[in-house]
């Protein structure tokens, strides 16, 4: 019998990305594709879903400043920190979703889009009065931008963010929008806007800054798929709790 010890070849950064990927897919496509989607068919039901789903949009900028924080000089007196193409893939984000262009080309947030588009659909709700799964969903989050490993909160933002957005928004368009534009023409602007910039630019700069997070290093390749599994499933708890909710609102107008 052969004993000889047969080393495995070291694998790169790019293979262990792509080995991330193919792990966190089958939840990806849950989120994706969960019944949320389908059951949104009134006005009612895009409020229930945005007054949830603001958490996500809020939060989202908390993980952003962690990473430019941790990635950027942002103390004084001012020194580089890093690297100086990580500060670059950091800082373009950050000019996109903090000072981005509304419709009328004036400079917004993405944050403070999402509050117009909700003022215009009758949603909004001060946010000490959001729903207990959209809390615990900003929680989760806060948790990991304020704790969590530096190559952790880089793979939550690519993989549990702006990797996700585009698909999961062509999947509302699929269904309100054109019904009811007078109520939806910011969120329209808003949803086409973030296809526009997180599939084109923001996502590819965000993969391309986990990878060189991570390395070659097997642990934090590890440690960051585990991270993103976990924020990929306080997504689907959301997205649970906005259906229930689409449910219930449901039973109630046929009671």
């Amino acid at each position: 019998m052969d004993n000889t010890i047969v080393s495995k070849t070291p694998m790169n950064s790019s293979q262990y990305l792509s080995d991330l990927q193919d792990t966190i897919e089958p939840v990806r496509q849950t989120i994706i594709h969960h019944p949320v989607f389908e059951a949104i068919k009134t006005i009612t039901h895009v409020q229930i879903f945005m007054q949830h789903h603001i958490a996500a949009v809020w939060d989202f900028m908390t993980l952003l400043k962690s990473l430019q924080i941790q990635l950027t000089g942002v103390t004084l007196p001012w020194e580089p920190v890093g690297s100086p193409s990580v500060r670059r893939m950091i800082n373009d984000i950050v000019l996109g979703e903090e000072s981005d262009l509304d419709m009328n080309g004036h400079p917004t947030s993405h944050y403070e889009l999402y509050v117009a588009a909700m003022a215009q659909c009758g949603a909004s709700i001060p946010r000490e009065e959001w729903p207990v799964a959209a809390i615990q969903f900003t929680d989760h989050t806060i948790a990991v931008a304020t704790t969590g490993p530096l190559s952790d909160v880089a793979a939550v933002f690519a993989f549990g963010r702006e990797d996700l957005i585009p698909d999961m928004f062509r999947t509302i368009l699929a269904t309100l929008l054109v019904q009811h534009p007078a109520q939806l023409e910011i969120f329209d602007f808003y949803i086409r806007r973030h296809i526009e910039v997180d599939d084109g630019h923001h996502g590819p700069i965000a993969r391309h800054m986990v990878e060189s997070l991570c390395g070659d290093d097997s642990a934090r390749w590890a440690s960051a798929t585990q991270a993103v599994l976990a924020a990929l499933n306080a997504r689907i708890r959301l997205w649970d709790a906005v259906y229930n909710a689409i449910l219930a609102a449901d039973a109630r107008d046929n009671g």
